[in-house]
Parts: C-alpha cells; sequence; structure tokens
C-alpha cells in the first residue's frame, strides 16, 4: 500500500483501540503521549476512558504498551521474544474478563476499574481479534527507525511496513545500495567499497 500511516485504513473494532495506544509514542525518541500522569490521563479520557492514573499505574500501562508492540512484531515475521510475552500476560493478569451473555449474544466484559479497566479493554480486543483473525493482520513495521503500528488490510496479508512510500521506500534503496556494492566488490578482486 502506498499511503502513509495516517491515511491507512484503522484497525477494525477494539483492535483499534491497540493500535491507538501501541501508537501513543513515536519511536526512536520522539514524542509520547503518555510520557507523564496528566498526558496519560488526557490521551485515556480522548479514548473514552474517565481516570486519571497514578505514577506506578502509568509506569505499567507504558509498559503495557511496550510490551505489547514487541509481541506484535510477530505479526511482521519476527520470532516471539518469549520473555516479553511472558510479561505481557503479567501486566494483563488484574485486567480479569469474563462472559457477559445478553439478548444480542456473548461479549467480554470487565468489572475494572481505572487502569486495570483500560487494560481489560485492551485484553478483550486481543481476545476477539484472535478469534476473528484480524489480530494477525495487526504489525509493526519492519523499519528499526519506525517501529509504528498499521493494519494490514492487503489482500495476501504481506505487508511490511507502515508505508510504501516511506519506510518501504527506504528498506528496498538500501537493499538495492548493497547488492550493487556486494557486485561491485565481487567484480574486483581485492576492491572494497567507499563506505
Amino acid at each position: 500500500m502506498d499511503d502513509p500511516p495516517a491515511t491507512r485504513q484503522p484497525a477494525p473494532g477494539g483492535l483499534a483501540l491497540v493500535q491507538d495506544f501501541v501508537n501513543s509514542t513515536e519511536l526512536p525518541g520522539g514524542w509520547d503521549e503518555l510520557a507523564d500522569v496528566a498526558l496519560t490521563a488526557s490521551w485515556l479520557r480522548a479514548h473514552g476512558f474517565e481516570l486519571t492514573p497514578d505514577e506506578a499505574q502509568r509506569r505499567r500501562i507504558v509498559e503495557t504498551r511496550e510490551n505489547l508492540r514487541t509481541v506484535l512484531g510477530v505479526n511482521s515475521g519476527q520470532p516471539l521474544p518469549e520473555a516479553a510475552a511472558a510479561r505481557l500476560g503479567k501486566l494483563l493478569d488484574a485486567a480479569s474478563v469474563h462472559p457477559a451473555v445478553g439478548a444480542e449474544g456473548v461479549r467480554l466484559a470487565s468489572p475494572s476499574l481505572g487502569a486495570d479497566g483500560f487494560l481489560a479493554a485492551i485484553l478483550t480486543a486481543l481476545l476477539e481479534s484472535s478469534i476473528t483473525g484480524t489480530f494477525r493482520r495487526l504489525k509493526v513495521c519492519r523499519s528499526d527507525s519506525c517501529q509504528w503500528t498499521f493494519y494490514d488490510s492487503s489482500k495476501n496479508g504481506c505487508g511490511a511496513w507502515c508505508s510504501m512510500r516511506v519506510c518501504g521506500a527506504r528498506a528496498k534503496a538500501k537493499a538495492y545500495r548493497e547488492r550493487h556494492r556486494a557486485g561491485a566488490e565481487s567484480a574486483v578482486p581485492g576492491a572494497t567499497a567507499p563506505a
């Protein structure tokens, strides 16, 4: 897809919250919408959660975000990072969800409030998207200098970069230069290409 990340199709349903959550910071070292308690409370309110976390809760929310991004790398072809997966499971432990049966069917609900209530919404979205198969399409851009989370709506689900115009073009240009340099080095015995 040739669109920049901001114009890509957002993830469907509750998975959009997960996508927004993981993208609440710009990597590496850019802005962070969860950088302090006030910013975190503002971000949470903008996403429908009326709570002001304390500093320990904010750190737990941020740690959840970072471990979730690492785990989502699996959907982009990275190996499962066992430590991050285990830590994410522990961070979501207190975010209990249970089935709620109603006239419309069965849905997941949580009695948790505060930070646990927010993390329960994240957990619910992860569970539901795992069941529907949309979880595998939430990916982390393969560019180490980006790490933006995007929803891969391509027909074959093989998207690798948040934007083909930016990150994809850079990766392809870098691969071309490396192939060209390797070809030039092998053509002249003992010669090395300039750096």
